[in-house]
Formats: C-alpha cells, structure tokens, sequence
C-alpha cells in the first residue's frame, strides 16, 4: 500500500462493515475489495445517542466545552448519568455554532474493548454527507427503527430528530455509493474532511495545544514588557483573578448543582429566563392533563408564550403521540433519552 494511502474498515457494533481505501493527500475515499485493513473504525448508531445544537457569541472553544459539560450535568434528563460528549464547531460571521453528540460512557467502553482505532457517530457520519453535497434544507436517512432527519442552514446544522416516521425533504443520497453504506462510507470521510469524532480520544486535547501555544506567547509578551509594566501587569491580574475566584465561590454557594463557569453570563441568563406562569399556559397544562397513555410529566416551564416539558413515556411512539396532542400549541420534540425500558424526552412549544 503507497504511503498516501490506508485501508479504513467501517463497522456498526453488531459487525456488519465495509473496508474503503483512503488516499490521504488527493481527498478521495473508494470501496476495497481486500479483507486486511490499517484502521477500525466502529460506528456508534444513531438511535443510542442524543444531540445538543447550541450557538454561542464567543468562540473559545475550552470555555465553550466547559459550558457544554456544565449544562449536561444540570440538565435533569442527563444529570447522575455517566456520560461522554463530543462537539464539532461551526465558525459563524458572530459566534460559533456547536453540534454535540452524549453517549453513554458504558457504551463506548463496551466498544473501545474490541481494539477499535476511533468510536463514530452515525449521526456525524450522515452530516458529513449532507454537509459534503454543499445543500441546505432537510434530509433524511431511512434506518428501520425510523428515519433519521437533519435540517441545515448556511452550512450549519441547525436540527436533528432520529426515529421519525415520516420522512422530511430529500433522502441523504451521494453519487456512486450505495445508500445502505452511506452512514460506513460517511465515517471514513472524516479522514479528508476536518470532522472528526472519536470517543476513544479526549476531546480537549486540541484544546491544550492551543493552550500551551497561547500560554508561549503571553510569556514572550511579558518578557518584551517593561519592569514596571510588569509588576503592574501582574499584581493587576492577580486582583482580577481574586475577584473571579470570590464570583466563582458565590456562585457555587448559590447554586451548588451548576458549574459556575463564568458567574456573571450565567446569572444574566437565568435572570432573564426568571418569569411568571402567563394564564394563557393554564390551556397548555390543561391539555397536558388529559394525557393518559402513559406519559409521566417530570418538569414544566412556561413564560413569555413559551414553553417547555420535560417528561418520561415507555416508547417514542407515545412521546409523538404527545406532542401530537399539543400540536396547536406548536409543540415540537427536541430531546429523546432511552433508559432502559423508558423514553425520557423533552418538549417545547408556544401560546
């Protein structure tokens, strides 16, 4: 095999794989007849994992990771769960956009012990695909558990829902491979394309790279600076980072299940998201009221003519069949967490 080139086998965790040869330096990914291969590459099914699309203002992307982690933690569908996440970035002309998949950490560990090389995304994998077509819209993927949908703007993905039945704008397609290899052929792409998802790799450590770069040139500035200068640089910072400790620790006093990443913004949100129960959401609770086939409602929050529930059922179905019921209320499904033998979702809408 040339040096330009690698063997890249593609496996769902049951077996069923494909080899691709990958020549690294022209960019081009093709079947391969052979049975030996460089790489292995396990692919994680869509329906075993969930999804957060969130946009931030900033784009640093430690700080951006930290919040992600904190929220994971607070949130009540995930919180006491042991779980991994990946992120992928979407740089944007304010901000940047973050697409992050949450596994369960036994999962991956069930996975990591058959030596594989990387631990994909299936999801990823189809985004990769729909990415590399260049088109915006909606797309889905049939799967037999129910079709997997992911809607993109400008280049971003902006929604994901798996396990639809109904199927939403174009089927997932690419020129010469066959759709049921797509989401295998999808994974090997993330060799050529700067998408890579491993849940056998820490995800800071291109982080700390840049860390270790950022921390060389501050060092080299200082030594550049004055004496003076400095010592007023220095015991500036100093006071600086007392106070962020002291906003930290009041934070955390506060609020002792959420991590206070950076104190202010996040109290400025929740301040912001503080409001009254409007009568209009009394109609919302009402029709949640006559639900019956199972559903148990575990959180409810209304304001500002939206609103959200957070809640268990014992199949998707009865979860579509849910929001269904609330449809003029413009009830859409954003979450779905299987434990077990429950399906664990979330729900937001407006009056």
């Amino acid at each position: 095999m040339e040096k330009d080139k690698m063997i890249v086998r593609v496996e769902y965790p049951e077996g069923y794989g494909e080899n691709f040869e990958v020549n690294v330096l022209k960019g081009e990914i093709k079947p391969y007849e052979g049975n030996s291969y460089d790489r292995l590459f396990v692919l994680l099914p869509a329906e075993k994992t969930t999804f957060r699309i969130k946009t931030f203002l900033f784009s640093d992307k430690r700080k951006i990771h930290k919040i992600i982690e904190g929220e994971i933690k607070s949130n009540p569908l995930l919180s006491g769960k042991d779980l991994v996440f990946r992120s992928l970035f979407f740089p944007m002309d304010k901000g940047t956009a973050v697409f992050t998949v949450i596994a369960w950490k036994e999962e991956i560990e069930k996975l990591g012990r058959r030596e594989a090389d990387v631990v994909d995304s299936e999801i990823v994998a189809l985004l990769r695909i729909v990415l590399l077509n260049g088109k915006d819209g909606d797309f889905y993927y049939e799967k037999e558990g129910g079709n997997v949908i992911i809607s993109v703007k400008d280049g971003i993905p902006i929604s994901v829902k798996v396990g639809e039945k109904e199927k939403k704008g174009e089927p997932i397609r690419l020129e010469g491979v066959n759709e049921k290899i797509l989401p295998l052929f999808g994974s090997a792409l993330q060799i050529t394309r700067n998408m890579e998802v491993n849940f056998l790799k820490e995800e800071s450590s291109d982080t700390e790279i840049s860390l270790v770069k950022s921390a060389f040139l501050l060092l080299l500035s200082l030594v550049i600076l004055s004496g003076t200068l400095f010592a007023g640089g220095v015991f500036f910072k100093r006071k600086i980072k007392r106070i962020r400790i002291k906003e930290a620790e009041l934070f955390e006093k506060k609020f002792p299940h959420i991590p206070a990443i950076d104190p202010l913004t996040q109290l400025k949100g929740m301040l912001h998201s503080a409001s009254k129960v409007k009568i209009d959401a009394v109609d919302v609770m009402n029709e949640i009221g006559k639900v019956k086939n199972g559903i148990s409602i575990l959180k409810f929050n209304a304001g500002d003519g939206q609103f959200s529930i957070e809640g268990e059922a014992p199949d998707i179905s009865s979860v579509t069949s849910f929001a269904g019921r609330l449809k003029k209320f413009n009830a859409e499904i954003k979450e779905t967490v299987t434990l077990k033998d429950k399906v664990r979702f979330r729900l937001e809408g407006r009056y």
